[in-house]
Formats: structure tokens, sequence, C-alpha cells
């Protein structure tokens, strides 16, 4: 067994400051920012390491390494964020917590796949940490967020009146009692899918992550007071839901 002493070498407790140092011209503005970007730094850097140890990788290029943080350096520009949420981040605990939800409660209502609820929960799950996280570390300005909400509402509110006007044949005003049940809750479906598969509302010009906002579209579904819905008639449904819990 060989051992190698490292004389001089940077102490556990100094690591942070030492690597704050090396990439000092590269920190975004911020504290909070320069912590969140070492932290990343570091994440990066210890799954390099554990892959080089396992033989999955040879050799780390300098180029690489410039690559990474440039990427990295770009998620904490004024037009763009970072993820830092990962889908391996969410536990199973994570999941079933939600299983009364009034979201929950708005897919189950246009019969939405078991499969993509599931996934749906962990995009609301996702999306609610990772803008906790945002806010906390001054990442994302609360204004931003609720000019995100409403343009998220707006963008709702159109496709919905859309949906009502096709359920009453573009001729009169939408009526529950002439619609069959099948038929809303196919409307309904197809308008969750098409909103859910949007990317035309963004958080931040160059921040692209859909979970983000398929997550807070379900955010919004999640709201006893203004909230959105999928089923044409979401609200005297959650409304009797809620008498009932």
């Amino acid at each position: 067994m060989k051992v190698r002493v490292l004389d001089g070498a940077v102490q556990p407790q100094d690591i942070d400051a030492a690597v704050r140092g090396a990439l000092a011209l590269g920190l975004p503005q911020g504290e909070l920012a320069q912590s969140r970007f070492v932290a990343e730094v570091r994440r990066w850097w210890d799954g390099v390491a554990v892959d080089m140890l396992a033989g999955r990788r040879p050799a780390l290029e300098v180029g690489q390494l410039q690559a990474f943080l440039q990427d990295l350096r770009n998620g904490f520009g004024p037009d763009s964020l970072r993820t830092t949420i990962q889908l391996e981040d969410v536990a199973e605990e994570d999941v079933l917590q939600y299983d009364d939800a009034l979201f929950v409660s708005q897919m189950k209502l246009v019969s939405y796949p078991l499969d993509n609820l599931r996934r749906a929960v962990i995009d609301y799950h996702r999306a609610v940490t990772q803008e906790t996280q945002w806010l906390g570390e001054s990442l994302l300005e609360l204004h931003e967020l609720r000019r995100f909400e409403e343009t998220l509402r707006d963008e709702w509110a159109r496709a919905f009146t859309d949906m009502l006007d096709e359920l009453a044949g573009g001729v009169d005003e939408y009526d529950s009692n002439t619609v069959e049940e099948v038929t809303k809750i196919k409307a309904g479906k197809l308008l969750l899918r098409r909103l859910l598969g949007s990317t035309a509302v963004t958080v931040r010009e160059h921040y692209t992550d859909p979970f983000f906002a398929r997550g807070k579209r379900h955010e919004l579904a999640n709201r006893e007071q203004g909230g959105i819905g999928w089923h044409p008639d979401f609200v005297s449904r959650l409304q009797a839901l809620v008498a009932t819990a």
C-alpha cells in the first residue's frame, strides 16, 4: 500500500475559500449567488472525481472545465437561472405527500393518466422547491415570479375560454347541462396537455427548463381562491370536493 503525503495541502474546512479564490474573476454578484456557484462547482467536481476513480472517465481536459464554468456562469445572468433541483432529488415520500392535493384532484377530474399524473406531481414538487431556493438566495425577485404567474394565468384564461366556446358550438354561451360528461373530460384533458406542452411562457428569457412552467401551472391549479383548472366545471367540482373534505 502506497501513501502519498501532500505537504501544505488545503484543509477540508478551507476548500470553499480556496475555490472562491481560484474562481474570483468568474463569480456572479452577491454573496448568496457566489455560495450557490461554488456549491455547484463542488457538486460537479465530486461527480467527475467519482467517475475517474470508477474508470468511467480517463481524464479531464482544461477545455471541459472551462466549458462547464462558462455554462454555469451563464445560469447566473440577469436573463437566466440555474436548475439545481434535479429529478433524482425527489424522493418517494415527496411524491406521496400530495395524494390529496387540489391540483391532483384537478387532473383526476379529466382522467389524466396515472403515470403522467405522477410526473406532474414531481414537476410540482421540483418547481415549488426550486422557487423557494431561488427566492431564498436572491437569485429570483418576487416581482418576477408574480409577473410570471400572471402571464401563465392569462395564457390559461384565453385557452379555457376558447375551450368553453368550442363546447358551446361557437354560437351560444357554454351551458354545463347541455354537454355530456365524457365530452367535458375529453376537452379538459386536451387543455391540460396543450398547456403543459407549451413553452411560450418562461420566468426569464433564457431559462427554458420546461419543468418549472409545468410545475407552476399545477401550483396555480392548487389554489382554492383564484386558481386555474382544466375541467370545464372545475370551480363547482372543487367547491363540492372542499365541502365534503
